[in-house]
């Protein structure tokens, strides 16, 4: 004989000599069962009575909206008392909501975003709290410095090939899905770490009214339709529910792709960093050269010099210098060996003794 329950709406169902407590109530894990605790019975409660978190009353009412109103300046809005209520920053009671207080100066969010060396160690640690609006563009400004870019010299075109370690809109995407898509019923943090070899952004909550298959699949769920509604008219998104396709978009063709996942309580997505490379010792020396000073980094002279070198096997500084003056490119023997020694030393090899020998590029 076999028994089906359907799944109920008026969670938490619970053992009647024990209550509406976690001695009397059993969720499943797997093949096993085990006892709920107090958040998840009270995530029950929310979801059987429908609670939306940004419509409720905020606990705290004394609130500035300073980032806020030069957000709404800035795209030539103003952000009037009328608005506050349209948009759910304050409800028809003239109180203000935790829409309101999580986009305030008041708001106590805080979004953490470090960066590791190989061995864990902290490179970079800082914290931010404050409105969402400062948040988003404090983060994102601090992920698009971490976003590096390494460059590899083609020899047959001497063109430079530039990568970013995080493609296309791909890190500001999950970034911003993360802010919009938050629990901010949930008392932790968003977080935003990078590793050596990828990014991980970590926010609280589980997926919405939905499966990571529906979501996979372009199913579109507002847990704060509100806080995207606001994020929308700012033009901090400019699609709804685009973020994972174009996500997957950026990394079209690559071996590395990134990686979803959900529990019931955090939302993780993990982007691999396309410059990560163990055994690319050439990869990691290019590397080197180009994160150093704007002003270091290799440019058309350096090109030039390369494929003088290309055309005529074997040339000494000297010969470089003649070879680029008939070609009427003005420039002196000190700055063609500032650029082999500086920027360029990575893709030639000097072969021969110093009196018969001469610059060759490496095999």
């Amino acid at each position: 004989m076999v028994i089906e329950v359907d799944e109920g709406k008026d969670k938490p169902y619970y053992l009647r000599e024990k209550g509406p407590k976690p001695a009397g109530i059993y969720k499943r894990v797997g093949r096993s069962i085990g006892k709920a605790n107090e958040d998840e019975i009270l995530r029950m409660i929310m979801s059987s009575k429908k609670y939306i978190y940004e419509n409720d009353i905020s606990e705290e009412q004394n609130l500035s909206f300073s980032a806020l109103t030069r957000a709404f300046n800035q795209n030539n809005m103003e952000l009037t008392e009328r608005n506050m209520v349209s948009l759910g920053i304050k409800n028809s009671q003239d109180k203000y909501t935790n829409l309101g207080f999580i986009l305030s100066d008041q708001s106590d969010v805080t979004v953490k975003v470090a960066e590791y060396d190989k061995d864990r160690n902290f490179k970079l640690k800082k914290q931010f709290t404050g409105s969402l609006i400062d948040l988003f563009h404090h983060v994102k400004e601090q992920a698009d410095r971490l976003n590096d870019v390494s460059a590899k010299i083609d020899i047959k075109s001497f063109r430079r090939k530039e990568k970013v370690s995080y493609p296309g809109a791909s890190l500001r995407e999950m970034i911003l899905n993360a802010f919009v898509h938050a629990d901010y019923f949930i008392r932790s943090n968003i977080k935003v770490e990078f590793f050596e070899d990828r990014c991980k952004i970590t926010s609280p909550g589980g997926i919405f009214n939905a499966s990571m298959e529906e979501i996979m699949k372009g199913t579109q769920t507002y847990r704060n339709h509100k806080l995207v509604n606001i994020f929308d008219k700012l033009g901090l998104i400019e699609n709804f529910g685009t973020g994972i396709p174009r996500t997957f978009d950026a990394y079209k063709n690559e071996e590395k792709q990134p990686v979803f996942e959900a529990t019931e309580n955090f939302f993780y997505v993990t982007l691999p960093n396309l410059n990560y490379s163990e055994n690319d010792q050439i990869n990691d020396q290019i590397n080197d050269q180009i994160n150093d000073r704007i002003n270091d980094r290799i440019n058309e002279l350096d090109l030039i010099i390369l494929k003088a070198i290309h055309n005529n096997p074997g040339i000494k500084v000297p010969e470089i210098l003649r070879n680029l003056t008939n070609d009427n490119i003005r420039v002196n023997e000190n700055q063609i060996r500032n650029s082999i020694k500086r920027k360029i030393h990575g893709y030639i090899e000097y072969r021969g003794s110093k009196k018969t020998g001469g610059y060759f590029i490496k095999a």
